[in-house]
């Protein structure tokens, strides 16, 4: 089965930079020359970004039951479907890593407030912000597997799950005064988080 996306945290983009490959922004994941399938960036919920775009705040003349989410910051996470994996390489040489999904789980979008939001509202808000296209859930499949560089000495730990983009903003319904501070969790990409140590 063929990687669907894979994102690859900081710590690996130095090796990557040395094969001729360029560093990515966390907001901004580039795909390896050499490996259109295997992406570099990161998995740091503390890298915020502010919105690439928001929608305008909810007008008077609304259609009432009528939602926004406006976002102001997003950055990218990584949640698990399965355990981790790490392979040393005790020898003085880049070794080669393989690692292979050996678990399959659906992740939805989520968010941190009791009771019903309206989803299409959440993912079009943290679409506009984060500027890339994301689901209500993905599937993680059983089998995807990465191939990636362990330097002499190091230990890559490589973790099988999806990434999502975590955003921070207001939801407010039309005809209701009040606000929603609201942070959600959208799917973003099928992927690895990879390390080294």
């Amino acid at each position: 089965m063929s990687i669907k996306r894979t994102l690859l945290s900081a710590a690996l983009i130095a090796p990557f930079a040395m094969l001729g490959a360029p560093p990515a922004f966390a907001d901004d994941p580039q795909p390896l020359p050499d490996n259109p399938n295997v992406v570099v960036g990161y998995d740091n919920e503390t890298e915020i970004f502010p919105a690439k775009a928001t929608p305008r705040p909810m007008a008077l003349a609304c259609r009432p039951g009528d939602a926004t989410y406006r976002v102001s910051t997003y950055s990218n996470s990584h949640k698990a479907v399965g355990p981790t994996q790490s392979n040393h390489n005790g020898t003085p040489r880049t070794a080669t890593s393989t690692f292979t999904a050996t678990v399959s789980g659906t992740v939805s979008i989520s968010w941190n407030v009791s009771g019903s939001l309206k989803v299409d509202r959440l993912i079009a808000g943290a679409e506009a912000a984060a500027g890339v296209n994301l689901s209500a859930s993905l599937t993680a499949s059983l089998g995807n597997q990465i191939t990636v560089p362990t330097p002499p000495r190091k230990t890559t730990v490589a973790t099988y799950g999806v990434w999502r983009k975590k955003t921070n903003g207001i939801y407010q319904v039309c005809g209701q005064s009040r606000q929603r501070r609201v942070t959600a969790w959208t799917p973003w990409h099928v992927g690895w988080y990879v390390k080294q140590r």
